[in-house]
């Protein structure tokens, strides 16, 4: 069939599954060669301030409404005395943006490159703004715990609304541009298009991944599952907000209580909030729910190998409540539940997909 032709033409054979480590396998990685001189720690200490204050920068960048303003050239001395701010600053600002290649100058005049345009908007400068703001808030949050003695690797559990509401926020945007790739998945933009299309949103917080899906397919329903409070009356304002309470239900329930059976025919799970605990239950329960033929999407962070990158992620996977399990850890436990195939998606950023189906019928031996 051709989705075996698109995994082996993607990724080459092996690569569909990664590794043999145990599931809950924890080994040291070779990193770069031992650094010999304190120089090279300090070199590596500027780097760590240049990427925070990189990102304050940009923060503040759509958080004071410059980004907005951008869509226009406009000198820096206007900007400056349309945002209440002083010039120097506002200069400041558009060095950082342009040192990244996203501002042009004519003129004297500032505008947004052709690649940092579509952020100028509302919306965009918003999915912006979310995208810095959910690693500063959450990092901001990891180091005060850590400091008070009050970390635990419990999951993620933030009950600050601008916490939420960043994460959401990001959600949303990584859902937006992952659309055009359902495609390639045969049989599902299909499903999601007609009469009775049903979504399974595991973990779902402030509702994004929910909303940006049933905006894009009209007659797609979704059951968003989100036991934490304050994410769940977050999700259930935005869904109001959006007008699609006929369609959207938060669901205040566990995955591992999930009790559906062949009612959905797209599932996420970002299997990086669940313990290992219930890893395996939760997804012999989502293959349940699924009716045949239906795909399940598991969100996982790229932690394969050594460097600072994936140390960062497998960082983030523990905080999150998914211990150390990466992808290599998923693809057995997806083949153990039922899916077939099991394919890791095309993509070397830091969020991998791994998208699974519940064969159809006729498939079954």
């Amino acid at each position: 069939m051709w989705w075996r032709a698109y995994a082996l033409l993607s990724h080459g054979g092996d690569r569909i599954g990664l590794g043999s480590l145990r599931w809950g396998s924890w080994r040291p990685l070779r990193g770069r060669a031992p650094c010999r001189k304190a120089d090279d720690v300090l070199r590596a200490l500027e780097e760590a301030d240049t990427a925070i204050w990189t990102a304050s920068a940009l923060a503040a960048c759509a958080e004071s409404g410059l980004l907005t303003r951008l869509g226009q050239p406009a000198a820096p001395e206007a900007l400056a005395r349309d945002l209440s701010l002083p010039p120097a600053l506002v200069r400041s600002l558009l060095d950082v943006l342009a040192g990244f290649g996203f501002v042009v100058w004519e003129q004297e005049r500032a505008m947004a490159a052709p690649a940092l345009l579509p952020f100028t908007s509302p919306e965009g400068a918003a999915t912006f703004r979310a995208a810095l703001r959910a690693p500063l808030l959450q990092t901001d949050d990891f180091r005060r715990r850590l400091a008070d003695g009050t970390l635990a690797l419990d999951g993620w559990s933030h009950t600050d609304e601008a916490v939420i509401e960043a994460q959401g926020a990001l959600t949303r945007l990584w859902t937006t541009k992952a659309l055009p790739k359902l495609k390639f998945l045969p049989g599902l933009v299909a499903r999601l298009e007609s009469p009775g299309a049903a979504l399974l949103d595991v973990g779902a917080g402030a509702a994004g991944l929910s909303i940006a899906l049933c905006e894009s397919f009209p007659h797609l329903r979704a059951a968003a599952l989100e036991p934490a409070p304050h994410p769940a009356a977050i999700g259930e304002r935005h869904v109001r907000e959006a007008g699609l309470t006929d369609r959207i239900v938060i669901r205040r329930e566990r995955v591992e209580d999930l009790e559906d059976t062949g009612a959905f025919d797209l599932a996420f799970l970002p299997q990086m909030f669940l313990p290992d605990a219930i890893i395996q239950d939760a997804t012999e329960r989502i293959f349940r729910a699924l009716r045949p033929g239906g795909w399940l999407l598991v969100a996982a962070l790229a932690q394969e190998g050594p460097g600072t990158a994936p140390a960062v992620n497998r960082l983030k996977n523990l905080l999150w409540g998914g211990n150390t399990r990466g992808i290599d850890h998923m693809r057995p436990r997806l083949i153990d539940a039922g899916f077939a195939p099991v394919i890791r998606a095309p993509g070397g950023r830091s969020l991998r997909m791994i998208c699974a189906r519940r064969p159809n019928l006729r498939e079954l031996p």
